[in-house]
């Protein structure tokens, strides 16, 4: 009966200590699991955000399946364990099921980089610069010192405009003319404007042309490319040219018509 008891305390012994053999060897193998992985990521260039959120995901996972063997070799039963643990991680999913949708938006966004940190985007209305890139949100600043909270869900499930994504950028202009004026002289100033303007790309080439000819007006389009960083600065520079081009050649601007009508009616 004593040997029996000394073999069966003896062999638990045994197995607390190749529990807790096995427990330190398996927090180090995570640990040198994770390090690798990380350093691969780093090299890969993946954005920190996404690094981060996956090696916190598989920290929790690695070290859970190490709890769960580890419990299993102390001979203690854990297939309720696991039971628990499952349905457990159901009902979260479950119940952050608009947060996860919102986390695989922000993964979707930080892969595919539909936009980056410094983009200027319009969505909803709003035009801004991309301050920052969250998994559930990104956060713009327009123009006006506004910061917008946007959902990445929103971004990945509608339209919105990237002015950044390329390196130039289109000046579209509409000028309204009174027919009566010299168009072929206020084209020339305004073109030679243009090809002497530091910020006005010569490829591709400025474009002056008539849009349209209206009752009262011509409609004059005015397309000139820049790079994107100076896109403002051309568009308010060329308004200030048209400004002056107006004065020196006293261009004359349509003016506006209302049409009244007086209905005679004999009132009794």
């Amino acid at each position: 009966m004593v040997e029996q008891l000394i073999h069966k305390y003896a062999d638990a012994g045994i197995n607390f200590l190749e529990a807790a053999i096995l427990f330190v060897v398996g927090w180090y193998v995570v640990k040198m699991i994770l390090r690798i992985l990380s350093k691969m990521m780093k090299r890969s260039q993946i954005d920190a955000i996404i690094e981060n959120f996956v090696i916190s995901i598989l920290n929790i996972g690695l070290k859970i399946i190490v709890i769960i063997t580890v419990i299993a070799k102390l001979g203690v039963p854990t297939t309720s364990l696991v039971a628990v643990l499952t349905t457990a991680g159901a009902a979260i999913a479950l119940g952050l099921q608009d947060s996860l949708k919102g986390i695989a938006s922000g993964i979707t966004i930080l892969f595919s980089k539909p936009f980056v940190k410094g983009d200027i985007i319009e969505i909803d209305g709003y035009v801004g610069t991309v301050q920052e890139i969250q998994l559930l949100y990104t956060i713009v600043m327009t123009f006006d010192n506004k910061m917008v909270v946007i959902p990445n869900n929103d971004l990945v499930s509608s339209s919105f405009v990237n002015y950044s994504h390329e390196d130039v950028r289109r000046v579209t202009m509409t000028v309204e003319l009174h027919p009566d004026n010299d168009i072929p002289q206020f084209k020339a100033a305004l073109m030679q404007v243009i090809q002497q303007h530091p910020y006005a790309l010569k490829e591709p080439a400025p474009v002056i042309k008539i849009g349209e000819y209206k009752e009262r007006s011509v409609s004059m389009q005015i397309w000139v490319w820049a790079e994107n960083d100076h896109f403002y600065d051309l568009n308010d520079d060329l308004w200030v040219a048209i400004r002056k081009i107006f004065k020196e050649q006293n261009i004359k601007i349509p003016a506006q018509q209302i049409d009244v009508r007086i209905q005679n009616s004999d009132i009794k």
